[in-house]
């Protein structure tokens, strides 16, 4: 996150919101943090899920029918991307191998913000 901005801090006591994808991938036994910008407040909520094909195909069929394609977030053959803006919110949601990444905040307006924290994510779990 120090490479994405450096004024980002983690927050110690960060609960994904309800109804968020977040929650949802902490819901499936998923990993879920948050970074604060020390300066605007904002925070850029991460969390990854390792799931069935089964439920990644579930997903990516909502995601397709509900959000933008995204091809920049990995090598496209391999990593499967959507963004969409909601209310001020970015949302990226990427799968690569078993996994569902996820990719929340304000400060991501397009695909583009967005891209540097998933491609990370998607780099240490070694897809």
């Amino acid at each position: 996150m120090y490479d994405y901005n450096p004024n980002f801090g983690l927050s110690e006591s960060y609960k994904p919101a309800a109804g968020t994808e977040a929650a949802d991938i902490a819901g499936a036994a998923g990993l879920v943090c948050a970074w604060v910008n020390q300066t605007s407040g904002e925070t850029v909520e991460v969390a990854v899920a390792n799931l069935t094909a089964e439920r990644l195909t579930e997903l990516k069929n909502a995601f397709v029918t509900s959000s933008n394609s995204v091809p920049t977030y990995g090598d496209p053959t391999k990593v499967e991307g959507y963004f969409k803006l909601t209310d001020g919110v970015g949302a990226a949601q990427a799968f690569a191998g078993p996994y569902w990444i996820s990719a929340a905040s304000a400060s991501f307006y397009e695909p583009g913000d967005a891209q540097p924290v998933v491609v990370a994510a998607i780099a240490g779990l070694g897809q």
